[in-house]
């Protein structure tokens, strides 16, 4: 009796490498959409925040003239949704160090920036962006904790 198979040898390697070609298409698909966001943040908008008291300013290099509504409500939308990524990512299981904490802060200092430059139509479009840590000052260090954790005891010493 011959040995049947239910796939023939080409057909197996036609298949293996339509697996190679389109996980090769996905990768660099989704490389090449990252840089490009990267690209067009970085390329229309400046963020200075160097200190915890600096100021956080968007300045339009493309013209000398302010954006339009239409556009600070595009931009704080992509930032917006960026922001919650990185706040909501995987967050169950781990807590993030002081100094990534520290970098959302400013981000949402940059978020609330970017919310007062709008008009009171704009700002009915969107949400306003809020921070889910409380800064906790605990044997002379400082830590911060999710509100939702916080205890009675930490909450009313916050004034909450």
């Amino acid at each position: 009796m011959k040995n049947v198979t239910s796939f023939p040898m080409k057909f197996r390697l036609l298949f293996g490498i339509s697996l190679v070609l389109f996980f090769a298409g996905i990768y660099f698909g989704v490389t090449r959409k990252s840089t490009v966001e990267e690209g067009l943040i970085s390329s229309n908008f400046e963020t200075v925040a160097l200190s915890e008291d600096a100021q956080v300013r968007f300045v339009s290099q493309g013209s000398e003239y302010a954006t339009s509504d239409s556009d600070l409500v595009k931009i704080y939308s992509q930032l917006y949704g960026k922001y919650h990524v990185k706040v909501y990512a995987n967050h169950k299981f781990s807590m993030p160090t002081n100094l990534e904490i520290e970098a959302l802060r400013m981000d949402v200092n940059a978020l609330d920036q970017l919310y007062f430059k709008m008009n009171a139509e704009e700002r009915k479009k969107i949400k306003r962006v809020s921070f889910p840590y409380a800064k906790l000052e605990v044997a002379g260090k400082e830590i911060y904790k999710k509100f939702e954790d916080l205890t009675q005891k930490e909450r009313e010493s916050l004034g909450c």
